[in-house]
This record gives structure tokens, sequence and C-alpha cells, in this order.
């Protein structure tokens, strides 16, 4: 049996909370781009409104990913 100091064994993070982490961040881009492509549509309309939910909405998915990846890592 080797003598093996904890200091210097390096952990491998958690494959499902990186994983977790990057499907809400690409979910939560996702949803940035088409608040964006649809204020850009509402503006060629006439009445540009941007969809501070949606936004709002992208910032609480990409939180929770950051919370799962912070968990399970």
């Amino acid at each position: 049996m080797a003598w093996v100091n904890n200091d210097d064994v390096r952990r491998e993070p958690a494959l499902v909370g990186r994983t977790l982490y990057w499907l809400a961040t690409i979910v939560a881009a996702l949803m940035v781009v088409f608040a964006v492509g649809d204020f850009f549509i509402a503006w060629a309309q006439g009445a540009p409104i941007l969809r501070v939910f949606a936004l709002v909405a992208a910032a609480l998915v990409w939180l929770i990913g950051r919370a799962l990846r912070a968990l399970l890592t």
C-alpha cells in the first residue's frame, strides 16, 4: 500500500455538473438570441419592444446552471 498525500490528488470535476451547466448556458444564449431577434423584428414593424421578461428568464436559466455546476462538482 502506497502512502498518498491527499493534497497531491487531483479530483476530476463531476461530468453531470459541467454538462448541465453548459446545457443551461446554451439554452440561455438561445433565449437571448430569440429576444434580440424579436426586438429587431418589432423594430422593423415600427414598435420596438424589448422583452425584459425573456432576458430575465435567460439569466435565471444560466444562474440555475451555475448553481447546479457548483453543487454537483
